[in-house]
């Protein structure tokens, strides 16, 4: 949504944000990263909790009713409860009419918001997570009801996840941004080679295909190490131990956070990169933020639907584990061919994710 608002016409669009989730709520990130940017492109941000309650405080029944959740509510506590809910949407309601567009940035900020306001045809709603990473993600959703949707991967993609849909619009908008390549030095093979995965550390995000391949290039000889960058507790979520089991705790280290992707890869440029993938598609910004450096990636593909893309000639994906760890060591082992394949990377997004050259598509949608 930060890279839309950047490109949209600010003297056609008056843009505000409503933020569903409570400021700072997830205890993986030390501060809300787009939030200081968001308001420099002049947006308001609002947060739905302080929106829906608004006007409660003065007749009082949210904050009593509230107090019984988690109790037996008796019939006036009910009542109370009804009255709050009636209240909260009230109040949402009041506040969404100055707005012509209503944008969602994912189905399940749209699952959190619907329970407070009244279904429109005409909101816009971004998929941004797949069935597969998530297999309830559209149950709350009245599938006979009629929606706009918007699709950063292939319709066909989008399209078996909304099975049993009955009317909908479905619009294609590529994960595009403003492009600005940057340099980085690649040097020959060191003592010991250098893999570095940017993700998230979430069970949505599985890392077993990538310690699984670090194993096999191990036990073939090959010296490398794997750098995972990203917000998460690896211990937590049982990585550590997993690393572990597969005797491999002395090859994987885990950076953190990393908020800046073009200074960590320019301060510490790795050989090599894995990322993920879905359908052949990078599976995020950051894939195409990488790109921007010449650095070549290499894929994991957690859905193949078997559909031939033009981006799969630049971006290798593999679904098997042998044959992607057989490219890494052969990367690995020449640099020119690494730096060939980085470059094919960068001039390929440059020239079709580029944010100015795919605006137009909201933008047509939002004039409807």
């Amino acid at each position: 949504m930060y890279e839309i608002t950047r490109a949209l016409h600010k003297e056609k669009y008056s843009i505000d944000f409503l933020k569903v989730a409570p400021m700072n709520h997830n205890k993986d990130w030390s501060k809300e990263f787009y939030y200081d940017p968001t308001i420099e492109l002049g947006c308001n941000i609002y947060c739905l909790d302080t929106v829906i309650s608004a006007g409660v405080v003065k007749q009082n029944v949210a904050n009593r009713a509230l107090k019984f959740l988690g109790r037996k509510l008796g019939v006036n506590s009910i009542s109370q409860l009804q009255q709050a809910n009636e209240l909260q949407k009230k109040m949402l309601a009041i506040f969404l009419e100055k707005y012509d567009v209503v944008n969602f940035s994912g189905v399940a900020v749209y699952q959190t918001f619907i329970k407070f306001a009244k279904h429109q045809p005409d909101y816009f709603i971004h998929i941004l997570t797949f069935g597969f990473q998530h297999e309830q993600m559209y149950q709350n959703y009245d599938r006979t009801l009629s929606y706009n949707f918007i699709t950063p991967v292939t319709p066909l993609a989008a399209r078996k996840d909304l099975a049993g849909f009955t009317t909908y619009n479905l619009t294609y908008f590529p994960l595009c941004f403003t492009t600005k390549t940057f340099d980085v030095s690649h040097s020959a093979q060191g003592e010991r080679s250098t893999i570095a995965i940017f993700t998230r550390l979430t069970r949505m995000k599985p890392l077993d295909p990538f310690f699984y391949a670090l194993k096999i290039l191990r036990e073939q000889g090959v010296n490398v190490q794997l750098l995972v960058y990203g917000a998460g507790d690896p211990a937590a979520l049982g990585l550590i131990k997993q690393l572990d089991y597969l005797y491999l705790a002395d090859d994987v280290k885990f950076m953190g956070h990393t908020e800046n992707i073009p200074n960590t890869l320019t301060s510490a440029p790795p050989d090599l990169i894995w990322f993920q993938s879905a359908n052949k598609e990078p599976g995020g910004y950051a894939a195409f933020e990488i790109a921007m450096s010449g650095i070549t990636q290499l894929f994991w593909d957690f859905m193949d639907l078997g559909e031939q893309r033009p981006i799969a000639d630049y971006f290798p994906s593999f679904t098997s584990l042998m044959e992607f760890a057989g490219e890494t060591r052969l990367l690995l082992a020449d640099v020119e061919r690494r730096k060939a394949l980085g470059q094919m990377q960068r001039n390929y997004v440059t020239t079709h994710y580029n944010v100015a050259d795919h605006i137009h598509i909201i933008e047509e949608l939002f004039d409807k």
